[in-house]
């Protein structure tokens, strides 16, 4: 940590993130395309991937990922 002195106090300053970091991570989602994918497509894909118990595709279906994924709150009721 870098330290500086003014007037007679110190002042710390924090580290910088390095430029390639910061650019690589700014661009990570820009690369994927978008597709249109249907709800029954994504509860098909939330079966093959857990197992087929119902329970653990509620949990898939409704986390914050999902929601992050498709821009959508998706709620299951009864």
């Amino acid at each position: 940590m870098a330290k500086t002195q003014r007037r007679g106090a110190v002042i710390r300053k924090a580290r910088q993130v390095k430029a390639t970091t910061a650019r690589a991570v700014s661009g990570a989602g820009k690369s994927a395309r978008k597709v249109q994918v249907t709800l029954g497509d994504l509860i098909a894909a939330a079966f093959d991937t857990v197992g087929g118990e119902v329970k653990k595709v509620k949990q898939v279906m409704s986390s914050k990922d999902m929601v992050l994924a498709t821009g959508k709150h998706i709620v299951f009721v009864g």
